[in-house]
């Protein structure tokens, strides 16, 4: 009995310690560069009747799960505050974001960022879908990866699972 409780000493402790190991690890792979996540844009075949008020559903909700996948199951540190999305809205109001020939890198480094991050989704029809992730480095302006994921159908889990796979590929991605 005594050997039983001497070695739970030093046993229950280093179960203890590995078991933590792997949330210590993923904390240190975080990148120390802030980077900046833009609203989804839905391009292409828009012609299904009441569309508009589906997208701008699905532009907030599905922008909001990316940032927070990105944040949670990558390596970036995703500029997700309220002030900082409150100017972000702000910026793309006045001008689309997506289509305004730099003025996103100008908004990420008044924002700290390193990295600004534009998704969209393209709709071949009201179906069939592809969402383009792109990274676009801060200081030089160049896009440094581009990635593309095709799924099917217009439904919550459809857009989730595109969203998935981005992450499944970005999870350990250093623009290094």
């Amino acid at each position: 009995m005594m050997l039983i409780i001497r070695a739970s000493r030093y046993i229950l402790p280093f179960l203890l310690l590995m078991g933590a190991a792997p949330l210590m690890a993923d904390e240190h792979q975080k990148h120390d560069y802030k980077t900046l996540v833009l609203d989804i844009l839905i391009t292409g075949d828009s012609s299904v009747a009441g569309d508009k008020a589906e997208n701008a559903e699905k532009i907030a909700k599905f922008s909001e799960h990316l940032r927070n996948e990105l944040n949670d199951k990558t390596q970036f540190n995703i500029i997700n505050d309220a002030d900082s999305l409150a100017k972000v809205n702000a910026a793309d109001e006045k001008q689309d974001l997506h289509h305004c020939n730099g003025c996103e890198i100008t908004l990420a480094k008044e924002l700290g960022a390193e990295l600004v991050v534009m998704p969209n989704v393209f709709r071949m029809s009201h179906l069939i879908s592809t969402l383009h992730v792109e990274f676009k480095e801060v200081a030089s302006g160049k896009l440094i990866k581009r990635k593309s994921y095709d799924f099917r159908g217009n439904t919550d889990q459809a857009w989730e699972r595109a969203i998935k796979y981005a992450m499944r590929d970005l999870k350990d991605w250093d623009r290094k």
